[in-house]
């Protein structure tokens, strides 16, 4: 098999992160001020309670089936036999999840008050199974990947666009976005027998159980403070207040998807470092990383708290105040969140620390456990924001003194403080204009270039774009 170029990956996956946001950034505020608040919070509860009993379907499956497929990619006898073990594994854990799932509608009043959706959603459960990314990610084919997935979202945001015109219309908003996830499956089921045959005799998949359990429960604690704090939300409070949070935790997935997208480009640059023994360069790229990391994160921090109103404004439109609060409070967790990238992605799992990302995950999880049950029964979507601030810094906590206790690497903490007064610059012209312009959209349009040109020439005159431009020149 062909070794494809890692520019040309690198390049593909920049492309799929960008157009996955764009799409979202394009659908969002147009199905929001059609369908409402409500109505959006409604189809957002069952999307991501739907999207916590994936993690049970998957359990890890796919981590382990890209490492697994990666290693015997050459061998056409071993990848059809990995493959159909894995395979089988994910059927199995499918087919559990997937009874419990329908028990629980039919038992539990909230879910079947809505059974509807919920039924909707056994197909993305039961096709996700089929979908078998994991495979093509292990071979390498990011080209088919982004070229597939481009192509299905074109064709789902032309569907939104012509089909979904009402408030009544949620329903079907619903069937298109699950349906993004079985047309990928069925194409992805069609083009996959070009690379591997299944083997049914090795469809039982009890070989990977085991191995498997580990990446499941750090999968699923990671969850509890993302998609749980949603589900758990919808059940607390009305679909209203599940609109409000959602909509606030627009921004802030955008950001993440982000620093995501940065720290898995690097993983595999850090782990070369460290397999050849360049350990200063190791540690040089971390510096960098960190540094970088609060360079963007913290002016985005400050300034979108202060325009939050007119961010909220442009994403969603009128009726969706009440997610303001809740930005505000999320906003800060970007810090957190980007120091945790570094730590887990860059350091951690190089170095193969597998324990002390799980013991951090099932700290953030008990964290997010307590505030819910504490606050978002009374605070509602207030206290989900809170939850996910709350976590999220755990979670970063547990990181950072596990990487200090252990001397794993040096942590410029110098960055934070230094990028917090450059902040104070932009954050001014952000205010000044929030304040002095009427309009939200024009107060956003103003605000937002004018700040980053302020921000660009503090940066400049104090060296730190010179820093930033050195940071591609580690080898």
């Amino acid at each position: 098999m062909t070794q494809p170029s890692i520019k040309k990956n690198f390049a593909y996956k920049s492309v799929l992160t960008l157009s996955t946001y764009l799409i979202a950034f394009v659908t969002f505020p147009y199905v929001s001020r059609v369908l409402g608040v409500e109505r959006v919070g409604l189809v957002n509860f069952a999307d991501n309670t739907i999207g916590y009993f994936l993690l049970f379907a998957t359990m890890g499956v796919n981590i382990l089936g890209v490492r697994e497929i990666a290693a015997v990619k050459e061998d056409p006898e071993r990848r059809a036999r990995v493959f159909s073990n894995i395979l089988g594994l994910n059927l199995m854990f499918t087919a559990v999840t997937l009874a419990v799932f329908l028990a629980l509608v039919a038992a539990v009043p909230k879910l079947h008050q809505h059974a509807g959706l919920f039924y909707i959603g056994t197909a993305k459960i039961l096709f996700s199974a089929f979908l078998v990314e994991w495979f093509f990610t292990g071979i390498e084919q990011f080209r088919y990947i982004t070229l597939r997935s481009i192509a299905v979202k074109v064709l789902y945001v032309a569907s939104v666009f012509l089909f979904v015109r009402r408030p009544e219309d949620y329903r079907l908003y619903f069937i298109l976005t699950v349906g993004v996830v079985v047309v990928n499956a069925l194409v992805n089921t069609a083009y996959v027998r070009r690379y591997v045959r299944i083997r049914r005799r090795d469809l039982s998949g009890t070989n990977y159980v085991r191995r498997n359990l580990l990446l499941g429960v750090y999968s699923i604690m990671s969850a509890m403070y993302l998609t749980f704090n949603v589900m758990f939300l919808g059940f607390v409070a009305d679909d209203t207040q599940v609109g409000y949070y959602t909509t606030a935790f627009k921004l802030y997935t955008v950001i993440l998807g982000f620093f995501t997208a940065f720290t898995n480009v690097m993983l595999p640059r850090m782990s070369t470092l460290l397999a050849g023994g360049e350990q200063e360069r190791f540690h040089a790229l971390i510096d960098r990383s960190f540094r970088a990391m609060c360079l963007f994160s913290i002016p985005m921090i400050v300034c979108s708290i202060i325009l939050a109103p007119q961010i909220i404004h442009l994403l969603a439109g009128p009726g969706y105040e009440g997610a303001i609060l809740p930005m505000r409070l999320i906003m800060p967790a970007v810090l957190p969140v980007g120091i945790a990238q570094v730590l887990a992605i860059q350091v951690l799992m190089p170095m193969k620390r597998d324990r002390a990302l799980l013991t951090a995950s099932i700290l953030g999880a008990a964290v997010s456990l307590a505030i819910n049950i504490a606050l978002v029964p009374r605070m509602q979507s207030i206290g989900t924001a809170l939850v996910l601030l709350g976590a999220e810094t755990t979670v970063t906590i547990a990181y950072v003194t596990y990487t200090l206790r252990h001397g794993l690497t040096r942590l410029p903490f110098d960055a934070i403080g230094r990028n917090l007064l450059i902040a104070l610059a932009p954050a001014a012209v952000c205010l000044a204009c929030a304040r002095g312009i009427a309009h939200p959209l024009l107060a956003l349009g103003t605000a937002l270039p004018c700040s980053v040109l302020v921000w660009a020439a503090i940066c400049y005159r104090t060296g730190q774009l010179s820093g930033l431009l050195r940071f591609g020149k580690t080898k």
